[in-house]
């Protein structure tokens, strides 16, 4: 997904490096995997880069972990079932995907601030291009 944030010079997108693995562990049909299998994840970002430098827009590359399981009212993690998500702490509910997508935006955003946004917990880095490092586990 893929957000860009009014008035401010920056795009965050999910970090998808590895999705085609993650995502062929489960049983598919062979249309589908060949469906999965064809998208160009690393194009996609790599036109984002060179485009958004052109215009002066940095991409700032957000892990996936819990993106689409985090409120984006509250940050506290609650229930995606299919297309829907719903906060035990806030009661917020509503589409999975848009959830997600703004929970991409607020991780890009506190990346983006000079001192951070206060919404994470935890230190994130970024590489010499401004891209987001995933955490060492």
């Amino acid at each position: 997904m893929t957000l860009l944030f009014p008035g401010a010079r920056y795009e965050a997108i999910e970090n998808l490096t590895g999705i085609r693995e993650r995502t062929n562990t489960q049983p598919r049909s062979k249309v589908e995997r060949r469906r999965s299998n064809s998208w160009s994840f690393y194009q996609l970002r790599y036109f984002l880069e060179y485009k958004g430098t052109k215009e002066g827009v940095e991409v700032i590359a957000v892990p996936p972990a819990y993106t689409s399981q985090t409120c984006h009212q509250c940050l506290h993690i609650g229930l995606r079932s299919d297309k829907h998500f719903k906060c035990g702490n806030c009661e917020w509910h509503g589409d999975a995907d848009l959830n997600g997508a703004k929970v991409i935006s607020l991780l890009g955003q506190s990346v983006s601030l000079p001192r951070g946004s206060g919404y994470l917990c935890c230190n994130l880095s970024t590489d010499s291009l401004g891209l987001l490092q995933s955490p060492a586990l």
